[in-house]
């Protein structure tokens, strides 16, 4: 999906808001982290999407926009009424193996504790000694928390919040007591096989990353200054062992990111200064609880809200306006005009792109060709793929000084080459942007199960797992969203989950159908490996019990047949392939304000955005930089976290 917003500031003396117009590819909102509705109102996703429990910015943009819709006020009868209501906290987390088909899981949570995300107003950047103090505070706590039930199965339990009220009581030096802390954790768990061995790659890999921060100087040169590394060269070069390189600890940090260059699991690389900021806000600095996860689509939860307060403040949306090409002034400093494609004409005076289930207000999987004029003729078409066939029914040209006075520009990255060829021949640095920052085609598939978690031996419905195997290296349960979704009594899921993984691109060939290829791979994936999550999914021959599956498309059908009810994508569309952060790529990220144009602000997660992770906080970011550099704002101010975006601070 990609983005165009076109801005021009109105000469009314009263200061009224600038005008702002949103042209949109499609009748959907929210690019890669976009969701819709499918039959019986099942939540469609690109992939598993969780926030963290740092994402102070998402938050707070989030809960402002349910502040100003005041649905108790406007609309009592939505089930979602606040950001609260939105968000469950979520703060298991599980580790595997890619081996064995029968590997087990190793699972730890991380206890709540009483700070909320989005509330904090300034920044916040943990220091070396932070860093030490609540380091050592997860490894104390770490192992005293355990119990023989825990031990056995085997799950740990862990505090990293500085608030916490263990944490809270300290008679004796806080140096003393957490080293006490921690030698006491780790006895705890010696003896108890796997706990054991994690818990020892854990403390080794802190220790390794706190010495290497005070060797490297980071806390006074920046973790940039180690970007140019990978993560494991790093640790390396700072003593880690090779059983601590390849623990699923690690590997964790690849498979959240999709950090494999072009798909390639044999082509791990992530920035080691990322990795050490990411690791620290993710595991010692979280709000709440480590993860968040959605009581509903992404598109249901944060999409909609957003659209519906934006258009409260007057904002204007032109859906089904494909973005082609910005062309440049004949000095090469400004766009003097945007070509657009209008795909499909709306019969109203604009397109509603929300319905509601089960009074929620979402998406749907498709237009609505009530509103269209295309009628049945649009069926079978996609309109938001890049390689869509349908014929538009006009063009238009958006002119400077006419149309507009400033443009964000906010595409994925993946689709800079396609709408931007005049700005890519004549700028250096945005071909070098284009080359130098990666992106990796995913692939996900969801299921829903007739039995419960329970019942399928699955011991944490909280939990997002990495390290499950190839493709799939990522679980995340997703039951928490089945109140809002629309079974019929007879066929109704009572366990929901998300798969997803990296697609390489050697995979995507002239012909291949991908679609098949990830329907073959998660037959495949559920054959295999599915027993590890699900023992009790499996079939008497060690299989997957496909009589398990909703929503079959037809009861008679037997075996892998029935996934064919279950929903795959192949993510190989340019807008939606994930943006990567590859070692030494930062430094080729540009800047909101420095698009080389002076109407021209960028926005998104490819963006140098201070924090450079595909993530929706990241993405967050790069829009609050961008409105800021077209106020003339410094473009750190109302961000939150400790982020230092390194380009230009100011914009005239």
């Amino acid at each position: 999906m990609a983005g165009l917003a076109a801005a021009w500031r109105l000469s009314d003396p009263d200061g009224e808001r600038p005008e702002v117009t949103v042209y949109q590819r499609g009748w959907r909102l929210g690019g890669k982290g976009a969701s819709s509705r499918g039959p019986h109102g099942r939540i469609e996703e690109h992939g598993l999407h969780v926030w963290l429990g740092f994402y102070d910015n998402a938050f707070r943009l989030l809960r402002s926009c349910y502040e100003e819709l005041d649905r108790p006020r406007t609309d009592p009868g939505c089930p979602i009424q606040d950001w609260r209501d939105a968000f469950v906290p979520a703060s298991t987390i599980g580790l595997g193996r890619t081996g064995g088909t029968d590997a087990p899981l190793w699972l730890a949570q991380f206890p709540e504790n009483d700070r909320l995300p989005g509330a904090a107003t300034g920044a916040d950047e943990l220091t070396s000694a932070d860093f030490l103090e609540r380091g050592l505070a997860l490894l104390g706590r770490f192992g005293t928390s355990l119990d023989p039930p825990s031990v056995a199965a085997p799950r740990v339990v862990l505090s990293s919040s500085p608030t916490h009220p263990a944490l809270a009581r300290r008679a004796t030096p806080p140096g003393a007591e957490l080293l006490q802390g921690a030698r006491t954790g780790l006895r705890a768990v010696a003896g108890s096989g796997m706990a054991a061995r994690r818990s020892a790659e854990l403390t080794e890999l802190l220790g390794t990353m706190l010495r290497g921060i005070i060797a490297d100087r980071l806390t006074v040169r920046g973790y940039g200054a180690v970007d140019h590394l990978d993560l494991r060269e790093w640790l390396v070069r700072h003593g880690a062992s090779p059983e601590a390189i390849d623990s699923p600890i690690v590997h964790g940090h690849y498979d959240l990111s999709f950090a494999y260059e072009a798909g390639d699991v044999a082509r791990p690389r992530f920035p080691a200064g990322l990795a050490l900021h990411l690791t620290m806000r993710m595991f010692l600095d979280y709000k709440g609880a480590l993860f968040w996860k959605m009581r509903a689509g992404m598109g249901d939860v944060v999409f909609a809200p957003l659209y519906q307060a934006l258009r409260r403040r007057g904002v204007r949306f032109r859906f089904f306006h494909r973005l082609d090409q910005l062309h440049l002034s004949a000095d090469g400093r400004s766009v003097r005009a945007v070509g657009l494609g209008r795909q499909v004409r709306v019969s109203g005076e604009e397109y509603d792109p929300l319905m509601r289930v089960r009074g929620l207000p979402v998406f749907a999987d498709r237009p609505d060709l009530r509103q269209l004029d295309a009628g049945d003729d649009l069926l079978g078409h996609d309109l938001e793929s890049h390689w869509c066939e349908w014929g538009d029914s006009d063009r238009l040209t958006l002119e400077a000084g006419r149309d507009f006075d400033s443009l964000v520009l906010a595409v994925s990255l993946g689709m800079v080459p396609h709408t931007c060829g005049e700005l890519l021949e004549a700028d250096e640095r945005w071909r070098s942007m284009v080359e130098r920052v990666g992106t990796v085609a995913t692939q996900a598939f969801q299921a829903w199960l007739r039995a419960d978690e329970r019942s399928l031996g699955w011991r944490s419905a909280a939990a997002t797992v990495t390290g499950c195997g190839r493709p799939f290296d990522t679980f995340g349960s997703l039951s928490q969203v089945l109140p809002f979704e629309d079974w019929p009594d007879d066929d109704r899921p009572l366990t929901a989950a998300s798969f997803c993984g990296t697609l390489p691109d050697a995979e995507i060939t002239e012909g291949n159908n991908l679609g098949d290829v990830v329907r073959s791979n998660a037959v495949r994936f559920l054959e295999s490996r599915s027993r590890m999550l699900w023992p009790g999914a499996a079939s008497a021959g060690g299989g997957f019990r496909w009589d398990l599956l909703c929503a079959a498309d037809a009861e008679s059908s037997t075996g892998p047949a029935r996934f064919g009810s279950q929903h795959w994508r192949a993510n190989i569309d340019p807008s939606d392939r994930y943006v990567q952060s590859l070692p030494g790529s930062a430094a080729f990220r540009l800047p909101a304000d420095e698009s080389g144009l002076d109407n021209l602000f960028l926005a998104g997660d490819w963006i140098d955005n201070g924090m450079n992770a595909g993530c929706i906080e990241a993405a967050v970011l790069g829009g609050l930089q961008a409105a800021n550099a077209i106020e003339g704002r410094p473009l750190d101010e109302r961000t939150s976290g400790g982020y230092r975006p390194r380009g230009t601070a100011h914009r005239a």
